[in-house]
């Protein structure tokens, strides 16, 4: 293949790339009505039959905090080292951590009903499909962010506000990226290989505790730390305990988020593209 093979072959590449990120950025815009009624009944859903409905989504995150800082600060009283952490709280390090993670976590159990539970819809309506992982996304963020802004007044409250949470809507919409890529990846995937779902629910647990969330990097021997380095979501933990506890910015691990969000989304977005149209005769 000559040269100028390869260099039209490679600007194709990036153009189809590039127009399925753009289809699934304008779809919400393109399809608003239909895009906020997934929206609308995927938080109905959550909370269908419930007394408390919506109140949930404040109560049960504002629990978990208080059982923590129980837990952690006053029945076990672990430490840390502020030079390492930015705080000597374990549960204020746990949860800064932890509390992204939950969204992710959700986000990816949820991924694997998105297309084979609206199996009907799909098969006999045409609609633009992008729409359903992306409302996905978006509700299990505001939910689980609900939670996130009462933990942050909480740090507020304890001194620890600074400019560095100027970053904050940067990296989490970064990790929104990134989760929705592999949201879309695996919710594809299940329309074909419905044993995705036993995989997942390991594959998450084992992921988070190779994710720095229950223990600081330092804690992690030199030797294993090269494991911290391919884990996709490990700069994003990070940037949320710099912005949020040590009130500094790593601009490798901002790049390193970066990277892992772009890829995640192409990869998705790819597999996504490959397989939709096999996707009614699956269902």
């Amino acid at each position: 293949m000559s040269e100028l093979h390869i260099v039209v072959s490679k600007r194709l590449k990036g153009n189809i790339q590039v127009n399925m990120f753009t289809k699934w950025i304008k779809a919400p815009f393109l399809h608003k009505t239909l895009f906020w009624g997934f929206v609308n009944q995927e938080i109905k859903g959550r909370y269908a039959g419930s007394m408390g409905g919506f109140l949930w989504s404040i109560i049960t995150p504002l629990a978990n905090i208080l059982i923590y800082i129980f837990v952690f600060s006053v029945v076990m009283k672990i430490r840390l080292k502020p030079v390492e952490t930015g705080t000597d709280s374990f549960v204020l390090f746990l949860l800064s951590g932890l509390l992204p993670w939950i969204a992710f976590s959700e986000a990816v159990s949820s991924s694997m009903g998105m297309f084979v539970g609206k199996a009907n819809l799909i098969t006999k309506v045409a609609f633009p499909l992008e729409l359903i992982p992306t409302a996905g996304i978006l509700v299990t963020f505001i939910l689980n962010g609900i939670g996130f802004i009462l933990f942050l007044i909480y740090l507020a409250s304890e001194g620890y506000c600074h400019t560095t949470w100027l970053f904050l809507p940067i990296i989490t919409a970064l990790f929104m990226v990134f989760t929705l890529g592999i949201v879309v990846l695996i919710a594809s995937l299940n329309v074909f290989v419905r044993d995705i779902q036993q995989i997942m629910a390991s594959a998450l647990s084992l992921w988070m505790y190779l994710t720095p969330i229950l223990y600081p990097v330092q804690m992690v021997p030199e030797s294993l730390r090269f494991l911290l380095t391919i884990n996709p979501i490990n700069p994003f933990i990070e940037l949320y305990h710099q912005s949020l506890l040590q009130h500094v910015i790593s601009y490798p691990s901002l790049e390193q988020a970066i990277g892992f969000a772009m890829a995640s989304i192409l990869i998705g977005l790819w597999f996504y593209n490959k397989s939709r149209k096999a996707f009614a005769d699956v269902l």
